[in-house]
């Protein structure tokens, strides 16, 4: 068990800074929330000035451009993991049907690859319209959780997380953590729809009931209230928004 750099919180699975090298409880575990003095503060000062215009997302000069534009150079690299691994999860519970039912198969991989994307740029993207530098970061512990929950029972998704720079306010984290599981309930919505205007039975609705059903799912699981669930930084900012969400989401996985 290891005490948290910041408020000496006991921790059994603590997380490491990669900045400063210290160890910190999930409240604290972001370099803005331990006032990290690391190489962060440094990257921070100087990509934390960036804002998202009409054109692009613009880097000033002392940032050396790369070729992806609203991405950062590491980070297209760090979703293509964190989305193999989360199909090798889904994987593990149905390698068969790829055997009986290869088609549908595909479009369940298609579907559950883009319930996790749009969540994570949903956060990206909400954050960078306020201004803020974000990226989508690997966690090497979430990774090894989400490796091992594919020889365990209960399945584990946290690969990564949409890391943000100088973040100013309890409101904007708020805002840009709502944007996640927002995302997955408008889907939700859009899948319940196709399967009530597909009918039964048919490869689109067997498709959009596996829609419905991950996309509430990943939602409901987002918005718990503690440690570093979506859920947490929602209830902070605005209770109201939290329950409203929470309230669509399990409407949702009811249906």
């Amino acid at each position: 068990m290891v005490n948290c750099d910041h408020c000496g919180q006991d921790e059994y699975m603590p997380f490491r800074c990669r900045y400063c090298g210290g160890y910190f409880c999930s409240e604290h575990r972001l370099p803005e929330m331990h006032n990290c003095t690391g190489s962060y503060q440094h990257s921070r000062s100087t990509i934390g000035n960036t804002r998202f215009t009409p054109t692009g997302y613009s880097y000033n000069s002392t940032i050396r451009a790369t070729r992806y534009g609203l991405f950062g150079q590491n980070e297209l690299r760090d979703l293509g993991i964190g989305l193999g691994v989360i199909l090798l999860v889904m994987l593990s519970s149905y390698w068969r049907n790829f055997f009986t039912n290869p088609v549908f198969m595909l479009g369940v991989v298609l579907v559950y690859g883009m319930a996790f994307i749009l969540h994570e740029l949903a956060h990206k993207f909400s954050a960078q319209m306020f201004g803020y530098w974000a990226e989508f970061r690997i966690n090497r512990q979430g990774l090894m959780m989400t490796l091992f929950s594919l020889i365990s029972p209960f399945k584990i998704i946290a690969p990564g997380a949409v890391m943000i720079g100088n973040i100013a306010s309890w409101s904007h984290y708020g805002k840009v953590a709502i944007a996640g599981p927002a995302t997955n309930i408008a889907l939700g919505l859009l899948f319940y729809v196709m399967s009530l205007l597909t009918g039964t039975p048919s490869y689109w609705y067997a498709i959009a009931i596996v829609g419905l059903q991950i996309n509430a799912s990943l939602a409901l699981f987002n918005l718990i209230p503690i440690g570093v669930f979506d859920g947490a930084k929602i209830i902070r900012w605005n209770k109201y928004a939290w329950g409203a969400a929470v309230v669509a989401a399990g409407f949702l996985y009811l249906l």
